[in-house]
């Protein structure tokens, strides 16, 4: 899923749609669509035209902290750490029963029990993964971190995966070590900190809250209180020196950190004030001491240094810095450690200006990484274009007929996907971790293409694309165990004959089976999707959402959580369905809109100039099912035949972006829209404004409008919630938005200072969904609880619907999937069977 600049689906439910070829991707964006047969080959053009343009990973991350008010001096954990201590003050509550309690979620079999809720899935589509372990006494045990998603262990190889890190108070785990004296120890580290600093509008990194450690694998957590401070907001990598359990490193944002006592205490003992820190770390084996190497910087310039006894001080010195050289991996052969490799994406444009974070170098050393001894293996200059492309979205830089490079067309990811490996048995295989995976027979001379993203899912080479770590079985002999494993933006991936043939030639970009590598989802079970809203079919059997780099996706009761399919690509945003005849409407960033049927797909965005929210809001008119309304830019846009015939602008310029809007119930011409700088804005003539109406506008507080909300059957009530931290969450009006009271609850009710981004409603109570979890009002909004069963992920979207069995709230996450409560509780249930 997920990697195209125009926008057809491809139906995966059913699979009855595939576009007609176009030569280039801006024209292509612009024509009509015809069905094709699954089984016809498709080349990267096709893929470029198939789904939507590439993720975004920084516009998600500038939009994340956007939304919550975020800078660069902002610190992200103190404020959680005052909302998880309110909420330990709160009373507690678990919905499916009604009933108040303060039992946190309880284990059975490894894994954790969230009281009445159930995991919807998808368990086969995971998010971002960055981390991997290999249990060396069990091969089949596995333990990954996701970004926002905690950490997963499963023990039969992939085949099911658990949750152990759902109570972690922090779930962006982007580093994992073991113990190598204990395989029972784990070490987790927290933090996403690949981004660019908040210069020049870019992205802020994903902050974690330090390293936390677990002494019986993986079933219970504990944090390293050494690492609370902001040293540790950002732990890249880890490493336990395999001389001494107790002798820990990190690498961080603010250099290289060690620990002599089991991370009870911290030394840095080398320091960096470059961008991003230091990001990765190897180690040298067979020298007697800690020989380690630490590539820091990203967007600033990157410099790899080596020390040779890092468990006594000694000096860390460059070994390798060139001018315009960006983030670094790195690799030692493991059958040679003398060699060591160094993959370097590049600052600079290169050549034709199409470089930048692309590749700039793979060096390679083979005198044990001494300065002067590292040797450039290939370069951006290089004449092979295919050995160019490493760190390069392949699909979108050669051109149609698949001979050539397609200047302009270049998405670079050296700064999010950028891993390098060697071969446990030859110190000449190397492997590179892209978008797509590469791999080298030569030593890093020449390289061919091992895996592609953009074919059928049921391709053999398929692999989903965003590669961030690659493991090798540690009973890896390169014969009857070639096992390689790989995460990626789509959860985790492994390959069984990583030694398999693959094809070298700039055509092989366009021709999957040219790679004899065959690749297998162990995403079953792995619920780590980062969902941004959701939407359920009226009849509850069916459900939908966006995700990032997962597109739009929808499961299906009775199919099971491993079985969702794909509706649309890119990072999927906001949905809606219609509910009499099922039509579904979905996006992706920047508002590009898509109406979906069984026997069309269209797209929709309106013809505008508006610089629109990395998520746009849109709503289907729940009182004429041929309108739709569109927000994100500083207009709102309708739609009165569900896109047939264009859009209409229906105000002027609002003073910002529009980031919520509800139409009330029984009055299609009232409107509020919210904006992303706090304010309200209504007005109840909608359906008749044009380009020169006035709305009339309020302003609660200051802040990101993050929904906005009527009661079902009351069209001058309504709620609306903000997700910037500082201030009051959760507003109501009594008189259709001229007025707004606050809503955050009282005395021991008291919500925290929390982003909230959605909220439910029904008679009986108010739902809320915030950044840790789930809280409900019994009073509308006077008193507030804490829903004690749930994961305390964020949770984007709330929906009341039809369950199996009455009435269910459906909850979608941005790092747990999607799940669902029956809001009936089992007493009623049994008393209406028995009448």
């Amino acid at each position: 899923f997920g990697k195209h600049p125009c926008g057809v689906p491809v139906w995966s439910s059913v699979r009855p749609l595939v576009p007609l070829f176009a030569l280039v991707a801006t024209l292509a964006c612009s024509i009509e669509y015809a069905p094709r047969a699954k089984t016809q080959r498709r080349t990267p053009q096709d893929a470029d035209r198939v789904e939507p343009r590439f993720d975004a990973p920084d516009e998600a991350a500038r939009y994340f902290n956007s939304t919550r008010g975020i800078g660069t001096d902002f610190d992200l954990n103190a404020h959680y750490a005052r909302a998880r201590e309110r909420i330990t003050r709160m009373r507690a509550m678990s919905l499916g029963d009604g009933t108040p309690t303060r039992r946190i979620a309880t284990r059975s079999a490894g894994s954790l029990l969230h009281g009445s809720w159930q995991f919807l899935g998808p368990g086969n589509i995971g998010g971002r993964t960055r981390a991997l372990l290999i249990d060396p006494t069990d091969p089949l045990t596995l333990y990954a971190g996701a970004v926002s998603g905690g950490v997963w262990k499963t023990s039969n190889g992939g085949s099911s995966w658990a949750s152990v890190g759902d109570w972690l108070p922090n779930l962006a785990v982007s580093s994992l070590a073991f113990d190598p004296a204990d395989h029972r120890v784990l070490y987790a580290g927290t933090g996403e900190g690949y981004f660019r600093e908040d210069v020049r509008g870019t992205a802020l990194p994903i902050q974690g809250n330090g390293i936390f450690v677990s002494r019986d694998s993986g079933t219970t957590w504990q944090p390293l209180p050494s690492t609370a401070g902001e040293d540790f907001y950002w732990v890249n990598d880890l490493i336990v020196s395999p001389q001494d359990s107790s002798r820990l490193y990190a690498a961080t944002r603010t250099g290289v950190w060690r620990s002599i006592d089991g991370g009870a205490n911290w030394k840095r003992v080398l320091a960096t004030t470059v961008k991003g820190g230091c990001l990765d770390l190897a180690l040298r084996p067979g020298t007697g001491g800690d020989a380690m190497f630490a590539a820091c910087g990203t967007f600033d310039q990157a410099t790899v240094f080596r020390t040779m006894n890092g468990e006594r001080d000694a000096p860390w010195v460059s070994v390798l810095s060139e001018s315009g050289m960006g983030r670094t991996s790195l690799a030692v052969a493991p059958s040679q450690p003398s060699v060591v490799y160094a993959l370097a994406a590049s600052n600079v444009p290169g050549p034709n200006g199409d470089y930048e974070q692309g590749l700039f170098a793979i060096f390679r050393s083979d005198a044990g990484g001494d300065p002067g001894s590292w040797v450039a293996q290939v370069r951006n200059d290089s004449p092979s274009y295919l050995n160019t492309l490493l760190l390069t979205n392949l699909a979108t830089a050669v051109n149609a007929s698949c001979s050539g490079p397609a200047h302009g067309n270049f998405t670079n990811m050296g700064w999010h996907s950028n891993a390098i490996a060697v071969d446990p048995l030859d110190a000449n295989r190397v492997w590179v971790a892209g978008v797509d995976l590469f791999r080298s027979d030569d030593g890093g001379r020449n390289w061919g293409v091992a895996s592609y993203w953009w074919p059928q899912s049921d391709t053999p080479s398929f692999l989903h694309a965003d590669q961030h770590s690659i493991t090798f079985d540690p009973r890896y002999d390169g014969v009857a165990n070639q096992r390689l494993l790989v995460t990626n933006d789509g959860g985790v991936y492994e390959t069984s004959n990583s030694r398999a043939g693959i094809g070298t030639s700039l055509p092989d970009a366009c021709t999957p089976l040219r790679s004899a590598l065959i690749f297998r989802s162990l995403n079953h079970g792995f619920g780590a999707t980062q969902f941004y809203h959701g939407a359920v079919a009226p009849d509850g059997q069916r459900y939908f959402g966006g995700a990032q780099d997962n597109g739009t996706v929808m499961g299906v009761d009775g199919s099971g959580v491993d079985a969702w399919s794909g509706l649309y690509g890119g990072d999927g945003g906001f949905v809606a369905i219609d509910p009499v005849d099922g039509t579904m409407f979905v996006e992706y960033q920047n508002a590009n809109l898509a109406r979906l049927r069984p026997s069309e797909s269209r797209r929709l965005t309106p013809p505008s100039a508006d610089a629109f929210l990395f998520i746009s809001p849109f709503v289907l008119d729940p009182n004429q099912r041929q309108r739709l309304w569109l927000g994100g830019g500083r207009r709102l846009w309708r739609t009165e035949d569900q896109g047939t015939r264009g859009w209409l602008a229906s105000s002027v310029l609002f003073p910002s972006q529009v980031s919520a809007v509800a139409v009330a119930p029984g009055m299609p011409d009232r409107v509020l829209a919210g904006l992303s700088d706090g304010v309200i804005a209504r007005n109840d003539s909608a359906t008749t404004t044009s380009a020169s109406s006035i709305w009339l506008s309020s302003m609660p507080r200051a802040g990101f409008v993050s929904s906005i909300t009527f009661e079902p059957s009351n069209p001058t009530i309504a709620y609306a919630t903000y997700a910037k931290f500082g201030g009051s969450h959760v507003w109501r009006t009594l008189d259709a938005g001229v007025t707004w009271t606050v809503l955050d609850g009282s005395g021991a009710g008291t919500l925290p200072d929390l982003p909230v981004h959605s909220m439910a409603i029904d008679s009986a109570n108010l739902y809320l969904g915030t950044d840790l979890g789930i809280f409900v009002s019994s009073d509308r909004g006077e008193h507030w609880q804490a829903e004690s069963s749930f994961p305390r992920a964020i949770t984007e979207a709330l929906v009341l619907a039809r369950g199996p069995r009455g009435r269910a709230l459906y909850a979608f996450t941005h790092g747990r999937g999607a799940w669902r409560v029956d809001l009936t509780p089992e007493t009623t249930r049994r008393r209406s069977a028995g009448r």
